[in-house]
Formats: C-alpha cells, structure tokens, sequence
C-alpha cells in the first residue's frame, strides 16, 4: 500500500497530501507557542470574506466565482487544505481504479486532470456547508475594520517599519484576533509584549502606536 501511495504515477497527490500534514503540524505547533498560521493567512489573504456572496456564475466579476469556489466564505488555510485533501483523494482514488481494472499506468497528467477538476467541485460542495459551521471565522473576517483603535500585544518578533510582527487583540465580543502590526514612524520599534494601539489598515497589516496607560 505505502508503495501505491509513493508511486510516480501518484506524485502530485502525495505532493499534495503532504502540504496536508505539514500544514497541520505547523498549525499545531503554532497553537502552542501563540502564533496562529490560520489567522495570519486570513490578514494577507487578498479575498474578502462574505457570507452573502450571490454564487451565480452570470454576475460580473471575479466575486461571483470566488463564492461559488467558496474562497470567500472560509478561512484560507482551511480553504487550501480542503482542496489539497481533495485533490489527493480523487488523484489515489482514481489511479487505484484504473490499476485495479485494467493494471495500465495512464500518464500522471490526465489523472491530475481529472483529480483537479474532482477538487473544484468537492471544494465547493464540501464548502458550503462547512462555511455555515464556521461563524466565528467569517464574522471576524467581516469585522476586520473595527480593529481600529484597539489595543493589541506583540506576541511575536520585533516591528519595524516595513518589517511588520504579529500581534494579538481582543474584540468587543471577547474573541482573540492574530493581525500584523508595524510602527507607523520609522523611528520606532515594538518588541515581544509590548502593547501598541492600530492606527491604519494597510494593504498586508496594521500601523499602529504605542499604548500609553
């Protein structure tokens, strides 16, 4: 079985299945030191997330595919590994037919073909119930703006300017939100638990200040 799973033919989906396991573990580990992967991908992730996306393909814009692939009502990471999950499984499941079947070994490029097109729409149809499972992580997407003028804890790192940190704040529901943060002058610096106020959302992080009791 471990050699069907190594085999040539099954290399992407073995690629694939082990990007799985490394996210998980780094993920884990993450956890336990307080620096959450899956909440500093949703801060650079160039998708908003909204819950109310009309999914019809006939709209205008690339809004309407990002719901239907549900890029915009989950978290990124889950996002990534619920589509490498898919696209491992339908890649092993489908060359393990065709073995048991007929024992030929068809080219790895028409079963990444078809484990990729597999993907799309498990993704989708696995996506959307799980995204109603989800509120937290949407809601806290959603309200992503109101961090202005909250006070946040460097957590990680040191901030510069330009070299930004990550940092953790409380909401006004008492849910914990990993952001980037960086000084908003180039003369200042914030170190590991250090506690600062964001002043602006930028593209990829916060600018923030230093908080004054």
């Amino acid at each position: 079985m471990f050699e069907f799973l190594i085999a040539d033919i099954n290399t992407p989906f073995a690629i694939a299945l082990s990007c799985v396991i490394a996210l998980g573990f780094l993920e884990g580990v993450g956890m336990l030191i307080g620096l959450s992967i899956m909440n500093l991908m949703d801060q650079i992730s160039p998708f908003e997330m909204d819950i109310e996306v009309d999914t019809n393909l006939s709209g205008q814009g690339i809004t309407p595919l990002l719901g239907w692939l549900c890029l915009n009502r989950l978290p990124l990471l889950v996002w990534i590994v619920l589509f490498l999950t898919s696209f491992s499984i339908a890649g092993y499941s489908y060359n393990y037919a065709i073995l048991a079947n007929s024992s030929i070994e068809l080219p790895t490029f028409i079963s990444s073909i078809f484990a990729l097109t597999a993907a799309v729409f498990a993704t989708r149809w696995i996506g959307r119930p799980l995204a109603r499972l989800m509120p937290k992580n949407e809601s806290s997407a959603v309200s992503n703006e109101s961090f202005l003028g909250l006070v946040a804890k460097i957590t990680i790192g040191t901030a510069k300017q330009n070299s930004p940190a990550q940092a953790v704040l409380v909401d006004q529901f008492n849910q914990k939100h990993y952001v980037l943060v960086a000084p908003e002058s180039s003369g200042d610096e914030f170190t590991q638990t250090e506690q600062v106020v964001l002043v602006e959302k930028t593209e990829n992080h916060w600018l923030a200040v230093k908080f004054t009791p």
